[in-house]
């Protein structure tokens, strides 16, 4: 789900009257994580499934400008990624559409500071997140390999205002991507996805004791990257990870809050194993810095399977 701010999920934890200032630990269903092996090599025509299945032990959740200074939880979610592939498109190239469809729980317990001193805040969700939708096209060369898709994350998942967690962000996100892959003949593969995350405001949100209303994450540029080497025909092994750094504070109520752009780095080692038509992939990622994120360990068990 990043999953981190970017996994699939809102937590939108608001506190009881005593905070001034909406807790929202998660303000965006854009997620990395789903680019690793193969990022910009689009599999063969036809259709393909992916099925990611996520495991986060969250160890910090900090945002400033909200008022949050630390926390801890755990998100668990399966996302099911449906992909089309045509035998031609524009340019020599292949016409492709994806979708990617989350189901998640998910528990936090967030320290906020208010007027009244430092409390903490519990919560918890589950059920259908934000959904992906995207369309784009392929290209190959025998080395380089690239595609470009726009993906619309779209407001399925439930938000409620006056519950303490939320599985949306009721937000529509415009996110056109750019992912590229090269592999070359001594058995060595790099790999990197590139995204321009736009999201439109929340209008339902309100403030929890001003009753400013409206939410609207700041824009963001994030990539996925992973470098790996074919110890054999059917192994890879690699190092992967993410890269968010937002660009701009967060609009509450139409004016800019101080202290809510993000960032964060993560790196860790990735597998990935092919039989036939199935392939699965593991990945353990942790947090090198954040700043306005979660800092969570996560453990990622993707199965792929061409039709």
């Amino acid at each position: 789900m990043n999953l981190s701010k970017s996994l699939i999920l809102s937590i939108c934890l608001t506190a009881i009257v005593f905070i001034h200032s909406a807790a929202w630990a998660f303000n965006s269903s854009s997620f990395n994580g789903t680019a690793d092996f193969y990022a910009g090599a689009a599999p063969p025509p036809g259709l393909h499934l992916i099925d990611y299945n996520v495991f986060m032990d969250i160890k910090k959740i900090e945002n400033k400008g909200q008022g949050l200074v630390d926390g801890k939880g755990t998100l668990t979610a399966i996302a099911f990624r449906p992909i089309y592939v045509s035998e031609k498109g524009l340019f020599g190239g292949n016409f492709l559409m994806h979708s990617i469809i989350p189901l998640l729980t998910l528990e936090a317990d967030v320290k906020a500071n208010t007027p009244g001193g430092q409390i903490t805040v519990q919560g918890h969700d589950g059920g259908l997140g934000d959904v992906y939708f995207g369309v784009g096209m392929a290209w190959h060369t025998p080395v380089w390999h690239w595609l470009t898709v726009l993906d619309v994350i779209t407001p399925t998942g439930s938000f409620d205002p006056n519950k303490p967690c939320n599985a949306g962000n009721n937000a529509f996100i415009i996110e056109p991507v750019v992912a590229v892959t090269g592999m070359f003949q001594n058995g060595m593969e790099v790999n990197a996805k590139f995204m321009y995350s736009y999201h439109t405001k929340n209008s339902d949100y309100v403030e929890a004791g001003t009753g400013i209303k409206g939410y609207q994450t700041g824009q963001a540029f994030h990539m996925d990257y992973n470098v790996n080497y074919a110890v054999t025909k059917d192994l890879k092994l690699g190092v992967t990870g993410w890269l968010w750094q937002g660009l701009e504070n967060d609009r509450i109520g139409g004016q800019k809050r101080a202290d809510t752009k993000d960032f964060e780095f993560s790196m860790g080692p990735a597998a990935r194993y092919q039989n036939g038509k199935f392939a699965v992939i593991g990945k353990y990622v942790l947090p090198v810095a954040a700043e306005n994120r979660i800092e969570a360990n996560q453990l990622w068990i993707d199965l792929v399977y061409s039709f």
